[in-house]
């Protein structure tokens, strides 16, 4: 016998039934009972056939017994969820011909680069080193803006107050309206901004660490330059100088750029473009330690850093380094290129590495540099067989065409076309300063008795500098490594050059259109900012996988068809920038307008990215409205 039973709802079950070839609708009043051996349920009426009148008016009564009986709103109907009540405030009838979508605008990329703003803690951050005055708008918020900008679609200020930040869903997610966001507030941030970036770098260090676990024994430091356009004139920056971009043609400014073996960007500087890479080894090295302390970890840098001096600076107690040494230093090491004791990469079957150390008394270097009595260097011989085809091919090249441009000049002297020496040496120049790999290896003589040129081949030289195509010299002070570990950390430094890439590519950090030098200093500042979100994307997407799948397999060709890689930010951006948000328009039988703002629900590619990420897309950010 069933005890302590209790009554839980009432509902309309229907029963259908097909007689005659017509299908009938029944329905019958059903109690459902909780007791300790589980929910009962038991038909209190049978009802019959019902109307849509009868149907609704039973429903409310349904509806007025169960809060009366339980003291709760309740509104199950298992069997007919979806049939409304007439009265109900939450129903309304709609002219489907009225029906619209308007006001849509991008949602989903600026939506998660405002989601990783907060992640990594900038909000606090910015808000902290570069609070709120009489400004009617939070300057976080501003910088917000911009960086978030710099990440989805980089355009100028102007643009951005004009066109982009309006075609955005930020003023839901910021709070900040279209009107406040003008060209003259965000320069004014700009200049704000500034004057906390050593404050706000050094804070966002620390939240790294906290969230990533980031070491900071390991420091890789590279230079680029950034070119201007326009005169710049008033910009104290805009110098000509090493032009990385290949625009000599233009003004430039150098960025300095500091980050972790796994790319976040821990420090940047920004100096006038005419500045060399070895001026700057002390000065960023002399930066950090006073920012961070002074600590046992490794400096890595490229060959245009090596100087005595350089090499003398960080060879000081406290400090290691690994350099790559110039190309004419192998010139040094023939008889360990030639020698044996070569391994192959255990990974990377096309790279073979020596290791091997020396003293600087041996070199002869020690008292010119300054360096300590004993102190040992450690070199790591590499050749690289891709780049040893690569290098060889072209000085081939060059010295093929070098010879065949030879032959015709020295024909065109025997004809009597050239009679003058000076425009045979200015042929000559032109000749050899065209191909300039193979200039090394020929002589190249004037004959003023009768008119001729002449050259000769240096073939010992070619041959001693094809042995060292694909080579690459490292030295560190560092003792302890292994061969593999000494080329693998070198490598690493491909990552500050991809964040140059992502910097320059992705970020537009170049062209630089600020004519001042406070406003290009920050617009770098933005930049490396933009980068920060980007890598933390990065970085989260490697850690759950995320994969770019093929949609379209190319099944004809086998192996060679295209497979699926990590998916990368771009991708990810790209992606949720087709979510939209934007206002459904309703028009009721009753004459009402109603606007819903609803975000777009995702397709199946964008839930798989969100649920990879662990992130969830609200539906809406605002209440309904009547228009």
């Amino acid at each position: 016998m069933l005890e302590q039973t209790r009554r839980v709802a009432m509902f309309l079950r229907a029963y259908r039934r097909s007689k005659d070839g017509k299908t009938h609708t029944y329905y019958a009043l059903v109690e459902s009972l909780r007791t300790e051996a589980g929910p009962r349920q038991h038909v209190v009426a049978y009802l019959g056939e019902l109307n849509s009148t009868q149907e609704r008016r039973w429903q409310r009564t349904v509806v007025f017994y169960n809060r009366q009986g339980e003291a709760q709103e309740l509104r199950l109907f298992p069997d007919l969820e979806d049939v409304p009540l007439h009265d109900d405030p939450d129903v309304a009838r709609i002219r489907l011909r009225s029906v619209g979508w308007s006001n849509a605008r991008r949602f989903g990329d600026v939506w998660l680069a405002r989601w990783l703003w907060h992640y990594l803690g900038l909000d606090d951050i910015v808000a902290r080193h570069v609070p709120q005055g009489k400004e009617t708008v939070r300057p976080a918020d501003v910088v917000a803006i911009e960086v978030i900008n710099r990440l989805c679609q980089p355009c100028s200020e102007f643009a951005l107050a004009e066109h982009w930040y309006a075609a955005t869903g930020l003023e839901e997610l910021l709070g900040v309206p279209d009107s406040a966001v003008t060209k003259d507030r965000l320069y004014r941030t700009l200049t704000q901004l500034l004057q906390g970036q050593e404050k706000i770098e050094n804070d966002l260090q620390q939240r790294f660490g906290v969230l990533f676990q980031v070491d900071y024994d390991l420091l890789l430091y590279d230079l680029t330059s950034s070119y201007f356009e326009g005169l710049a004139e008033d910009n104290d920056l805009a110098r000509r100088g090493y032009s990385r971009d290949h625009r000599s043609d233009c003004k430039q400014v150098v960025v300095a750029l500091v980050v972790t073996r796994e790319g976040f960007p821990l420090a940047h500087y920004t100096w006038a473009g005419n500045t060399r890479d070895v001026q700057t080894v002390q000065r960023i090295v002399n930066a950090i330690e006073a920012r961070f302390g002074k600590s046992n970890r490794i400096w890595v840098m490229d060959r245009g850093m090596i100087s005595d001096e350089s090499l003398a600076f960080l060879s000081e107690p406290g400090r290691h380094y690994l350099l790559a040494a110039r190309r004419k230093a192998l010139v040094a090491f023939d008889d360990e290129l030639r020698g044996s004791g070569w391994r192959r990469l255990p990974d990377n079957a096309d790279v073979e590495v020596k290791i091997f150390d020396r003293k600087r008394q041996e070199e002869g270097e020690a008292e010119r540099a300054g360096e300590r009595d004993g102190e040992r260097i450690y070199y790591l011989l590499a050749r690289s067989r891709p780049r040893r085809h690569k290098e060889r091919a072209i000085r081939r090249r060059q010295r093929r065409a070098l010879a065949k441009g030879l032959k015709k000049l020295q024909a065109r002297v025997a004809r009597g076309r050239l009679k003058k020496r000076d425009k045979i040496h200015q042929a000559i120049g032109r000749l050899t300063g065209r191909y300039p790999k193979a200039r090394p290896f020929v002589t190249i003589s004037v004959s003023d008795i009768h008119m001729s040129v002449n050259y000769t081949w240096k073939v010992a030289k070619f041959k001693n500098a094809l042995a060292r195509d694909g080579a690459y010299l490292l030295r560190s002070n560092h003792a302890g490594w292994s061969a593999q570990e000494f080329w693998e950390t070198y490598m690493q430094l491909t990552v500050v050059e991809h964040a140059f890439r992502v910097l320059k590519t992705q970020l537009l950090l170049r062209p630089i259109w600020h004519q001042y030098s406070g406003r290009t200093q920050a617009h770098i500042f933005v930049c490396v900012l933009a980068y920060a979100l980007w890598k933390t994307l990065d970085h989260l997407a490697k850690r759950a996988g995320l994969q770019t799948l093929i949609h379209k397999p190319d099944t004809d060709h086998g192996d060679a068809a295209p497979k699926p890689r990590p998916m990368t930010p771009e991708v990810i951006l790209r992606e949720l920038s087709k979510i939209q948000i934007g206002d459904i328009q309703l028009e009721t039988t009753a004459g009402q307008k109603l606007a819903l703002r609803r975000v777009a629900r995702p397709d199946s590619e964008q839930k798989r990215i969100l649920e990879a990420l662990g992130l969830e897309l609200p539906e809406r950010l605002s209440a309904d409205r009547l228009l």
